[in-house]
């Protein structure tokens, strides 16, 4: 589809998201889901521990990026990124482009902001974007699913939903959205309408199309799944007490695959 992503108006915020912060006593990373979540999850590190020279632990390998010192980049910038008396924002740091350098993200319904920790990691870059004030941007979920594409950048679906209309209809639009070299794009590839009596349509460019060929935009026509990551989107509250290093530990990615 050529249709390029411009505005966002709302959001699905995935439901059920446990997180219970812990700590080690090596100082690495812990976090622990809801059991629903860690039944499913592969035995993987988090990237806190990761060290250059280290492998992931569990079945399946994983790039070795050297983190440490990041959080705390993150940390020492959080008057940049942190919005004070906001309690609808939520956080989470990640690294969508898997480049080795985490990514910080605020983001609700109608705001979104990403800062990348820079290249000497002295402090932080504002992510561009074609989304700022009253938009979401690459949306709020709970796992990313990236995989690489032809021009070696990572890839993945994110979904928006519109708010319902006067017919009781909700559309759903899937996008493929990429971070690289600090910007991200997002471009819409399919549409799930919902009716009030629970009916389905799919669409594709303003026209009706099968499920098999939704299924196909949308997944299996997709290059294969390269990684797995699970977020930790932290409440505002929580968050608010997170200065230093080891607390937003709690906030951090993991690697499932």
């Amino acid at each position: 589809m050529s249709k390029t992503y411009n505005k966002i108006s709302a959001v699905l915020l995935a439901a059920g998201m446990a997180v219970i912060p812990s700590c080690s006593k090596n100082g690495a990373q812990s976090v622990q889901v809801s059991s629903s979540a860690a039944a499913t999850a592969m035995p993987q590190q988090s990237p806190a521990e990761t060290s250059a020279g280290e492998s992931n632990t569990g079945s399946v390998p994983a790039p070795v990026f050297a983190y440490e010192g990041q959080l705390g980049v993150i940390a020492a910038s959080k008057g940049t990124w942190f919005v004070e008396g906001d309690a609808d924002m939520k956080y989470a740091v990640t690294d969508l482009d898997m480049n080795g350098r985490y990514e910080i993200t605020a983001a609700k319904k109608d705001h979104f902001a990403m800062y990348e920790v820079k290249a000497d990691s002295s402090g932080l870059d504002k992510v561009s974007a074609p989304f700022e004030e009253g938009s979401t941007g690459p949306f709020i979920e709970e796992e990313y699913k990236l995989r690489l594409n032809k021009d070696g950048a990572y890839v993945y679906v994110a979904r928006e939903a519109d708010d319902t209309d006067s017919a009781g209809e909700t559309t759903t639009y899937y996008y493929i959205v990429s971070l690289s070299n600090g910007k991200i794009t997002a471009e819409v590839i399919a549409s799930e309408m919902k009716d009030a009596d629970g009916n389905i349509r799919y669409g594709d460019d303003e026209f009706q199309i099968s499920k098999e060929d939704f299924v196909q935009k949308t997944d299996t026509g997709l290059p294969a799944v390269e990684h797995i990551q699970k977020a930790y989107w932290g409440e505002a509250s929580a968050v608010a007490g997170m200065n230093d290093a080891k607390a937003l530990e709690a906030i951090c990615f993991k690697l499932t695959k």
